[in-house]
């Protein structure tokens, strides 16, 4: 089993959360003030340059559905995994490179606003 954070259209509510049906939900979670989010199109992406803290929801999924989510997230090409520390353990996020933020609109770490 795999620890995940997520922090855009993966949590509850949003319109890739069917991807976490059958996930154990472990609770929210606020990172520390490491990241930027930025808004692309209808989704947020968060890159490793920043100050903000990220909202999010931390699950447990299964290595399917982990390889699902990789899938959906293009992993590694589009976006790249980092493990964080959550108050369930350390959990995977997925995060941009800076250079694709560049030019795009900046949001405090929440999203949907």
């Amino acid at each position: 089993m795999n620890r995940v954070f997520v922090y855009g259209t993966l949590k509850r509510g949003q319109r890739n959360y069917r991807f976490m049906r059958g996930a154990e939900y472990m609770g929210d979670h606020r990172t520390e003030k490491l990241y930027s989010m930025y808004e692309f199109d209808d989704y947020p992406a968060v890159c490793l340059r920043g100050c903000h803290a990220i909202r999010g929801e931390v699950y447990r999924v299964s290595d399917r559905q982990f390889r699902l989510l990789d899938d959906l997230e293009w992993y590694p090409h589009y976006y790249q995994r980092i493990e964080i520390p959550t108050t369930w353990g350390d959990a995977w996020m997925y995060i941009v490179e800076f250079e694709l933020c560049h030019g795009r609109r900046q949001i405090p770490g929440s999203w949907p606003e």
